[in-house]
């Protein structure tokens, strides 16, 4: 596991206050975990914030697994 997807499911974890690393990477967050849209947008924050990217708010939508949130992270890291 990379640094990238610890962090993610540490913050996860905080979001849901559930251990993150029990989600399966391929498991879908808001119809698996149970995020909800207020959710969403609180792990788009951190992922902004963490990582110092900016992504374009039109891929939050493609954030729908812990694999793809590596993958859009690693896409628009500078």
């Amino acid at each position: 596991m990379d640094n990238i997807e610890k962090t993610i499911r540490e913050e996860l974890g905080k979001i849901i206050n559930k251990d993150g690393f029990e989600i399966p990477s391929d498991a879908n967050l808001t119809e698996e975990v149970g995020l909800d849209s207020l959710n969403v947008l609180e792990l788009f924050g951190m992922i902004e914030d963490k990582f110092n990217v900016l992504v374009p708010p039109e891929r939050v939508s493609d954030m729908k697994t812990i694999n793809d949130i590596v993958s859009i992270i690693n896409e628009f890291k500078s």
